[in-house]
């Protein structure tokens, strides 16, 4: 499968057999979401903005940062650091990485860093039930749901696999009331998720200081985000 739109736009190979598609960073979430879905599968997190956007921010909407969310999907992003210099994090598989993970380092760093210009992304299958509740009780029972998060209107919990395992679980949520698939939009609402970037005052002295000289060989001349820089006291 080619781009579909510029340089930076548009699936650039798609292969679900190995569970891996290779994305420009301008592509909506929302285009990305329809081809995995064509395949069934998918990324769990939330359908809002742009690849790089998304990973710039690490926005995982309420899904914890396990091995179905960022930045633990991403297996390969290339990029142009502050001074015009393209590079490469990561690997194409999943066991194609050695030393420092920059992909972890890029990944939410709000583009202080870096401009990401594409990534390849691991996808998962599409389960056969998903079904979401709400309420409050005790959910110590359940065995792997896909989700469990305090939201604003109380507990939310989605659970996911074979219908018969599903309804066998939901069995055991008792004070919960079942409520429809939430969109993106939705998922925002109910979890109050922050649009802007998260605070670095309370490093330490080291840790700040890592971060300066992280900050100074990808950007030495101050050009990407430079007011969250100096917000954060990188430079």
């Amino acid at each position: 499968m080619s781009r579909s739109r510029g340089l930076m736009s548009g699936v650039v190979r798609f292969e679900p057999d190995e569970l891996v598609v290779t994305v420009g960073a301008g592509t909506s979430m929302n285009e990305l979401a329809a081809v995995l879905g064509s395949q069934r599968q998918r990324l769990r997190i939330p359908t809002i903005g742009t690849v790089g956007g998304v990973l710039a921010t690490r926005r995982n909407g309420p899904f914890p940062s396990d091995n179905s969310a960022l930045p633990n999907i991403v297996l390969q992003i290339k990029a142009v650091d502050g001074i015009g210099r393209e590079f490469v994090a990561g690997g194409g598989t999943v066991k194609n990485v050695s030393g420092f993970d920059l992909v972890k380092l890029l990944v939410g760093s709000w583009g202080t860093l870096a401009t990401i210009t594409e990534a390849i992304l691991r996808t998962e299958p599409v389960p056969p039930c998903s079904r979401w509740f709400l309420g409050e009780g005790d959910v110590r029972s359940l065995y792997r749901p896909a989700l469990v998060a305090r939201s604003r209107d109380g507990l939310c919990v989605n659970l996911e696999g074979h219908p018969e395992d599903v309804a066998q679980q939901a069995g055991q949520l008792i004070g919960f009331n079942e409520i429809g698939p939430p969109t993106a939009e939705e998922l925002t609402g109910l979890f109050a998720i922050p649009s802007t970037p998260p605070r670095y005052g309370g490093l330490t002295p080291a840790l700040l200081a890592v971060c300066r000289r992280l900050k100074t060989e990808f950007d030495p001349e101050n050009t990407l985000s430079p007011g969250l820089s100096t917000e954060w006291g990188l430079t």
